[in-house]
């Protein structure tokens, strides 16, 4: 089964897909309550898959790298978690208590039936992964969530950005207005 990461991953990019400017992965790990260690290196897997990229400076952070609906959610899984499997096989087809030492050659021959029973139950999960996009998530969400909810999240992260160049910008002062009265 896919882990946390591929969990964290979905939600950060449905995050991205939503905002119009990049977003900061310290940002998105406090918006979300997670850890933003973990969080950084989920975005390292997604910026070398390029499905998103990074843009430095006060306010830089990351964005997809692409169209959201163009954006598989199976690419970002094998991003995240290469190499998983739903199930994997410990062959223990042979060790019947019946068989003794040797397991007869019937019994191992072949593919064990449960093991391709489930590669193809895989096989069936992975296409419907890759039918949908970052998109389609983006689309539910926008169905399930309250618009004054979609627009407060918007706000946050604004404020966020907005404090960061405060921080930046001498005397406090918003970026362009720091001119000498003098």
């Amino acid at each position: 089964m896919y882990g946390a990461g591929a969990e964290y991953a979905l939600h950060s990019l449905l995050i991205l897909a939503t905002r119009p400017e990049p977003v900061s992965v310290r940002d998105l790990a406090t918006y979300q309550q997670i850890p933003e260690r973990f969080l950084a290196k989920i975005f390292t897997r997604l910026k070398k898959a390029k499905i998103v990229r990074g843009l430095e400076g006060i306010a830089g952070g990351f964005a997809l790298a692409r169209p959201a609906g163009q954006i598989p959610v199976m690419e970002v899984l094998a991003a995240v978690d290469p190499g998983r499997t739903l199930f994997a096989c410990a062959e223990i087809r042979s060790q019947c208590a019946l068989f003794g030492t040797t397991a007869p050659g019937w019994a191992t021959a072949g593919t064990c039936r449960i093991h391709a029973f489930m590669l193809d139950a895989e096989q069936v999960l992975q296409n419907f992964l890759a039918s949908k996009t970052v998109a389609d998530l983006v689309c539910e969400f926008e169905h399930k969530a309250p618009k004054k909810f979609i627009q407060e999240t918007g706000a946050w992260f604004q404020e966020r950005k907005d404090a960061r160049s405060r921080k930046a910008s001498p005397h406090g002062m918003a970026p362009g207005l720091n001119v000498d009265p003098t």
